[in-house]
């Protein structure tokens, strides 16, 4: 069954965890936030370390699902670039650009030539 996919403001709310430090989590933010504006995140690891006990409940994950995908932005969602920025207060753009240069190293090339002509053939 597919995911509804307009939330209300209410379900896209964090709610209180008593397992969150709340000072932890303030610092852990304005640490990210500070080093996306000066180009210091490298990984879209360091996010998901930033605060590993806070941070899934700050992204809307299970701490499985947020090492999986921090680990391999290739999964990363565009729900979970947006959250990133939404919670750092940090333009959408700097996340996407970490995100999609740290994709294509880890990218490997898909081959489909077995579904193309062979050389030897001619387009008709």
């Amino acid at each position: 069954m597919a995911k509804k996919a307009n939330k209300t403001q209410e379900q896209n709310s964090a709610k209180f965890e008593k397992w969150v430090n709340q000072q932890a989590m303030k610092e852990a933010l304005r640490n990210l936030k500070s080093r996306f504006a000066t180009g210091d995140v490298k990984s879209m690891k360091e996010v998901s370390g930033a605060y590993a006990t806070g941070m899934p409940f700050a992204l809307g994950l299970s701490y499985e699902t947020m090492i999986k995908r921090f680990h391999n932005p290739g999964l990363l969602t565009l729900d979970d670039l947006l959250t990133i920025s939404d919670i750092t207060n940090t333009d959408v753009d700097v996340i996407i650009n970490i995100a999609i240069r740290e994709a294509k190293k880890n990218h490997i090339k898909r081959d489909i030539s077995n579904l193309l002509p062979g050389d030897s053939e001619t387009a008709d």
